[in-house]
């Protein structure tokens, strides 16, 4: 048998070990930390604890309006008072999902998507009730 038979020496023919990548920092070694722009699932759970944060802050701001215009207008707040705080409730729904799920349970790109909606709803409380017609 030969010593330069690469079925003897387990290496391929360019002479590199054929399933163990380099371990000395070469080509094919894994980086130490990773890759720093890889999406990031820690990352889009910050974020979505953040909009359960400020949720607090649009659910004050959304009841101060509607309770400012239930008292400037005709005592009850228009018909836009429920659609706001259906999308607070869903807001903070999508959030806790956004959150709470493991992650290898969604992808980053659902995750980051959901997180999207959550602050969308956010906004959309305070908006609706601002622009209630009453």
């Amino acid at each position: 048998m030969n010593a330069t038979d690469p079925a003897a020496t387990g290496t391929t023919a360019t002479g590199t070990a054929a399933s163990a990548p380099a371990a000395d920092g070469g080509p094919g070694a894994p980086t130490p930390g990773g890759d720093p722009f890889a999406p990031s699932t820690g990352a889009a759970r910050v974020f979505a604890v953040t909009g359960l944060v400020l949720l607090v802050g649009a659910f004050l701001v959304t009841v101060v309006l509607m309770l400012r215009q239930s008292y400037a207008g005709d005592g009850a707040p228009g018909p836009l008072r429920e659609l706001a705080m259906w999308s607070l409730s869903l807001s903070g729904l999508v959030g806790l999902w956004a959150m709470c799920l493991p992650g290898d349970a969604v992808g980053h790109r659902v995750r980051r998507g959901a997180v999207f909606v959550q602050y969308a709803l956010m906004a959309g409380g305070p908006l609706l009730a601002a622009f209630d017609p009453s």
